[in-house]
């Protein structure tokens, strides 16, 4: 509905700026621009828009009466036009985007979308004119040609007006590039105003004017080109305002008949002229000049976006590595583009050495405690002695580095922190093992036996793990299962109890760490009557992604002070604070019902998620 009624007021807005200003919008065809804009953003189904907009107006658009069938056939005419030209872009053209944001996209419409669709259309609409007896045989191709143009030229400049003015209420207008786009085309609007009143200034104006349209172009792009090119059109076709615009206007062919389809030899002559009647024409320079406008200004434009939008990157790269460029003459000195790099060195900094053509120096900032930066510099113009005369340079800050570099330092403190932690702990897993070996030696030697090489591999494997950081759950489960094995040799009664997530099964813990839990629940858990135990070990992801590992075992807490924690806790909790920093924890919590828990939690590895 939306794009019926747009297209429905251009072409009513045509005619009235044809009456206002006959020599702009007549041929020009605002309507096949903005039909071509809509489809391109809406989609196919603004076809539909595009023909019922321009139904009614088919009738006045030409001069007197034209039958019903060609009013309802000549708006099909830009239907076939918009519709070819939707399907050359976003079908046949791959990877085309509508916002024109590159120059290959800027060359696939220009090729694309102008020309062959404004044949088309004006092949079909003459040859509908032509059945309906509403122009003679011999007036086609001046018609279709004008048309073509026409329509062209349309496509060519209001198309790419729409696409990038097409969120115009969204816009933020104190942007200084919407600003800057609207304040160079209103001064454009009175330049051209003044040159039509042909004032005594108009050619002092005109001259003035080209400077200004390639700067504003420069400075606000794509999108300040296709408003400069929309305000210069109503000048291109006022440059020979002597000569009649469009001599349809003046001399305005009957209704044709029968006769004027007859096509005979004495009118050959006829044929041979077309193209110096057509190249006589003023709408053929004027719409050739206005085409030729677009084709220049719109790649300086988007060329100038780009150019931008590359020097913002750079500029936020340079800022996020507190870095700069930087460059020295011999009459400005030094230049230093980062304000926030030049405040942090000293007035009196050196960034290169005129004894070298090329290199790099360190350089110290005012304050002590800051990072140094590096200077890497070329001399890019030098005299004939080899003095330098100007250098270009990039200041690069060391803080990354240094940053790495004490990264790297606290890992390896950590490391050696971890290691000495291991070396404690398995002393101390030791110690608990041989006291168990001894009672049993004692007690039971053939059960001892059997103990010892039982007692062997667990210490293997215990052993192997601690040469890795973190090992799968399920590695350290079936080592707990081992331990809880050795446990029931030497006389306890033990009912481990494991419900492990299948999906937590590959996560990876830190070793010997749930084994620590279930040797305390051994140690301190409350046995029954027949001297059994029963322990519940509960492995599942969390949704806060952290892997919640519960060893539950009857019996209270003993309300101790944090320093008197056991040994076997004390360094599983130093371990998780060096692995995690500080994101692990192990608690211990007692319920109603007399069951102690502790509760592991450690981050999920982002391999393993």
């Amino acid at each position: 509905m939306a794009t019926a009624l747009s297209q429905y007021v251009l072409a009513y807005a045509s005619l009235c700026i044809e009456n206002f200003y006959p020599v702009w919008s007549a041929p020009l065809w605002p309507a096949s621009g903005a039909a071509l804009g809509a489809t391109l953003l809406g989609g196919p189904s603004m076809l539909v828009g595009v023909y019922l907009g321009l139904l009614l107006p088919s009738k006045l658009c030409f001069w007197g009466q034209i039958p019903t069938v060609t009013s309802l056939l000549l708006p099909l005419a830009n239907v076939t036009e918009t519709a070819l030209a939707w399907f050359l872009l976003r079908k046949a053209a791959k990877e085309f985007n509508v916002l024109l944001t590159s120059q290959r996209d800027l060359v696939t419409f220009l090729l694309l979308a102008p020309w062959i669709p404004a044949l088309l259309s004006a092949t079909l609409a003459q040859s509908i004119l032509f059945m309906g007896r509403q122009i003679p045989l011999q007036n086609i191709p001046h018609e279709l040609i004008t048309y073509a143009a026409g329509n062209a030229s349309g496509i060519i400049l209001l198309t790419p007006l729409i696409l990038c003015w097409r969120n115009i209420i969204q816009l933020r207008w104190k942007d200084r590039i919407i600003t800057q786009s609207l304040g160079t085309g209103l001064f454009i609007g009175l330049g051209v105003w003044i040159i039509r009143q042909d004032a005594m200034i108009s050619s002092t104006v005109f001259i003035l004017l080209v400077p200004l349209v390639i700067w504003g172009v420069w400075t606000t792009g794509l999108r300040g080109a296709t408003l400069n090119c929309f305000i210069l059109s109503f000048l291109f076709f006022n440059l020979k305002p002597a000569e009649v615009f469009d001599r349809r206007q003046a001399h305005k062919p009957p209704r044709t008949d029968s006769a004027l389809h007859r096509y005979g030899a004495g009118e050959i002559h006829q044929v041979r002229s077309i193209l110096e009647k057509i190249s006589k024409d003023p709408l053929t320079s004027q719409i050739a000049m206005l085409t030729v406008l677009c084709l220049t200004l719109f790649p300086l434009g988007l060329a100038a976006d780009t150019s931008r939008s590359s020097a913002t990157r750079d500029r936020f790269i340079m800022e996020s590595l507190e870095s700069s460029l930087w460059t020295w003459t011999t009459s400005q000195g030094y230049t230093i583009h980062s304000p926030r790099v030049a405040a942090k060195l000293p007035p009196s900094v050196t960034l290169f050495l005129k004894t070298q053509q090329t290199g790099q120096v360190k350089v110290m900032p005012q304050q002590k405690d800051a990072p140094a930066y590096v200077s890497y510099w070329v001399t890019t113009q030098a005299s004939t002695a080899g003095i330098p005369l100007q250098v270009t340079g990039i200041l690069h800050s060391l803080e990354t580095q240094e940053k790495m570099e004490k990264a790297e330092r606290v890992a390896e403190i950590a490391n050696m922190e971890i290691t000495a932690l291991r070396s404690r702990l398995n002393p101390h897993l030791l110690f608990n093992c041989l006291t168990g070996l001894r009672a049993l030696i004692q007690k039971d030697p053939p059960s001892a036996q059997d103990f010892t090489g039982k007692l062997a591999n667990f210490l293997r494997n215990a052993v192997d793990t601690q040469t890795r950081p973190l090992i799968p759950l399920q590695e350290e489960v079936s080592l707990c299962r081992d331990y809880l094995s050795l446990e029931t040799i030497r006389g306890a009664r033990l009912n481990a109890i494991f419900q492990i997530d299948p999906a937590a099964t590959r996560m990876t813990v830190p070793p010997m760490s749930v084994h620590t839990l279930i040797e305390n629940a051994v140690k301190h858990g409350k046995r029954m009557k027949n001297n059994a135990l029963t322990i519940q070990v509960i492995a599942r992801k969390s949704r806060d992604k952290k892997l919640t590992i519960q060893v539950i075992q009857p019996g209270r807490l003993k309300k101790v002070r944090p320093h008197k924690t056991g040994t076997g806790l004390l360094l599983a909790r130093q371990q998780l604070d060096l692995l995690f920093q500080k994101k692990g924890q192990i608690n211990l919590t007692e319920d109603q019902s007399g069951h102690v828990t502790a509760t592991l939690e450690i981050p999920i590895n982002r391999k393993d998620s």
